[in-house]
């Protein structure tokens, strides 16, 4: 134990230090209000698609490892209400790639799955080329970085027999951060690319948005970092960044789980109906998923929150949320971080598609697990040291 205080301090003094910038590689990102209810990153990958300014919104995924993109002629199937079964409805993703000239397509194969498999993807090709960042958001090109092109996903979205084939419901890219397992079968992982580069020095990769205005909307859109090869730089918080060692939940599930960090609310602490559910970090996950059974009424008592036909919604129109109002995680012995309210509320609808009239919809779910999702993301500064087994959390300016 005192080993692992010693090297946790040696840790943060180092992240202290000026960052070397030739070891660190970064990224802008940004959550779109009412959008994807994702972190995601505008990009441009390759040379055309730079040159006529198309981006594409690529999640920003804490949750998985690989990194891919739908290929030109990828076609994505759904309108089947049961896993692994063909629908009857196809559809071109209205985002792909577009081959730079000069740049070598070459074979590879990958398989990827969402979701509980209601979301899977096959690879075929794979390229190496440059990620361009778009100037309202802007950022350093990004070389050489090996990308999947996914030619065929297959999507759970049922569609009634004889009905018309709706939008897609899903055509988002997807670059995970978490590192690949030894003798992982897929790929490509892009914290991996940047080590076998030297281009980043330690496998770490953090997140953290920047503050928005005292009297920014409801509807303001979040930007921020994403650093490759170091932690969160000391100006991306207030007061401690705290570790916590990553887990393993007892049923294996793989991904960066914590300890579940215990919930309050003004103080008060809200045991959770599954103490022992571990905390998934997953920035590319829709909503904060808590401990709680949607019946807890000790829940919603204590928060003021309220259950809608299983939903929690605040009862207040979304703008006039109390900017003071807040859900407080402890992370280590003595530190608090604070997820506002107004943060959760992030453009969703309710039951049916119809917000209630003075009531404001949150990106939370009840239901026993616990998912430290997008929403969570926009007041923390978190990083994850893949070597150590540790995951660095503080109260982001955001």
């Amino acid at each position: 134990m005192r080993y692992a205080f010693s090297l946790a301090s040696l840790m943060v003094l180092n992240h202290l230090l000026p960052v070397d910038a030739a070891d660190v590689v970064s990224m802008p990102i940004h959550f779109l209000y009412a959008k994807s209810n994702k972190v995601t990153t505008p990009m441009m990958v390759g040379s055309v698609s730079q040159q006529t300014g198309q981006t594409m919104e690529v999640v920003v995924d804490f949750g998985s490892r690989d990194f891919w993109l739908f290929s030109p002629n990828a076609t994505v199937n759904y309108g089947s209400r049961y896993l692994g079964f063909e629908g009857a409805c196809n559809a071109k993703p209205s985002d792909f790639y577009h081959p730079s000239n000069g740049t070598t397509i070459y074979d590879f194969v990958g398989s990827y799955s969402y979701g509980g498999n209601s979301k899977t993807f096959r690879a075929d090709k794979a390229v190496n080329d440059t990620l361009f960042f778009p100037s309202y958001l802007p950022g350093s090109p990004i070389p050489n970085i090996q990308v999947a092109l996914v030619n065929h996903g297959q999507i759970r979205q049922p569609v009634p027999a004889g009905t018309p084939c709706p939008e897609l419901s899903y055509n988002q890219c997807i670059m995970g951060l978490m590192s690949l397992k030894p003798n992982e079968p897929s790929g490509p992982n892009i914290k991996a690319n940047l080590l076998a580069q030297s281009r980043i020095q330690a496998s770490q990769v953090s997140m953290y948005f920047t503050p928005p205005p005292n009297d920014a909307p409801i509807a303001y859109n979040h930007t921020g970092t994403l650093l490759f090869g170091a932690l969160p730089p000391r100006d991306s918080y207030t007061g401690e960044l705290v570790s916590t060692p990553l887990v393993t939940p007892q049923d294996g599930r793989s991904g960066y789980y914590i300890a579940q960090l215990p919930i309050s609310y003004n103080g008060t602490r809200i045991p959770a109906d599954e103490p022992d559910e571990p905390c998934y970090i997953d920035s590319g996950s829709l909503a904060l998923s808590l401990p709680y059974n949607v019946e807890d009424s000790d829940f919603f008592t204590r928060t003021g929150l309220q259950n809608y036909s299983n939903a929690v919604m605040y009862p207040s129109d979304c703008e006039d949320i109390p900017r003071d109002l807040s859900l407080d995680f402890g992370v280590g012995p003595s530190t608090t971080v604070k997820v506002p309210y107004r943060n959760l509320a992030t453009g969703g609808k309710g039951p049916g598609a119809v917000i209630p009239k003075g009531m404001c919809p949150l990106s939370v779910a009840l239901g026993g697990k616990c998912t430290l999702g997008a929403p969570w993301f926009l007041g923390m500064a978190v990083g994850v040291d893949d070597k150590a087994g540790l995951v660095w959390i503080a109260q982001g300016k955001a």
